[in-house]
């Protein structure tokens, strides 16, 4: 199998992402002046190495699909589809409400907050196993070339399991806003190249060389 190149790309930030707010599924998003910029410059890094994207895959919330737009206009994709399994978590009644309501209904039902699952709604575990089984699917496919554009929670779900972390570690591999993983694949292991790397150290990271 030819090596895959795998980009996860978190959307930009959000005007609720200001509030405080933790959008889920129940909050599409609009991305903020600094968010738009961010996705700008993500797209403008990538392109600058002549990238060939083969096909970006996209959560169906408005804040990704926003970010997928913009960095469409400079990436130029061959294909570029809404998937599922990249949506927000389904936080229930939770979505829309400030962040720490989170922690506070899973010590009030005495779970860690990875297993917490309102009613109705999903845990992050469960966001995990959908990112995975979309990885799987991706990292088996035809194309050599693949932007996943997602949301902070799904890509450290993804991550945790791609370097055999536990949930322990969720914290650490959360990307902020417009944050970039570079993954490349093959038949044997996937290789992290670039973790969670903020827009603007993106271009001193890369160089022509990444071009696929």
């Amino acid at each position: 199998m030819r090596t895959k190149h795998i980009y996860l790309i978190k959307h930009g930030e959000t005007e609720e992402n200001l509030q405080g707010i933790h959008q889920g599924q129940a909050v599409g998003g609009r991305l903020s002046e600094r968010g738009r910029n961010d996705i700008r410059a993500v797209g403008n890094g990538l392109a600058a190495t002549g990238i060939t994207v083969d096909q970006m895959l996209v959560s169906p919330m408005s804040r990704c699909r926003e970010s997928a737009a913009l960095l469409t206009a400079v990436l130029r994709p061959t294909d570029v589809r809404v998937d599922e399994r990249l949506a927000a978590k389904n936080s229930g009644h939770l979505g829309g409400r400030p962040r720490e309501l989170a922690a506070s209904e899973a010590a009030r039902h005495g779970v860690p907050i990875h297993q917490l699952r309102t009613p109705g709604g999903e845990s992050s575990e469960d966001v995990q196993a959908r990112y995975v089984d979309l990885w799987n699917q991706v990292h088996t496919g035809p194309h050599r070339t693949t932007v996943l554009v997602g949301h902070g929670g799904g890509i450290a779900c993804l991550l945790l399991w791609l370097t055999g972390n536990g949930f322990d570690r969720y914290l650490q591999h959360v990307p902020g806003s417009a944050g970039v993983t570079w993954v490349e694949a093959d038949d044997t292991a996937s290789h992290i190249r670039l973790m969670n790397v903020p827009a603007a150290s993106l271009p001193s990271l890369l160089d022509p060389r990444t071009a696929r």
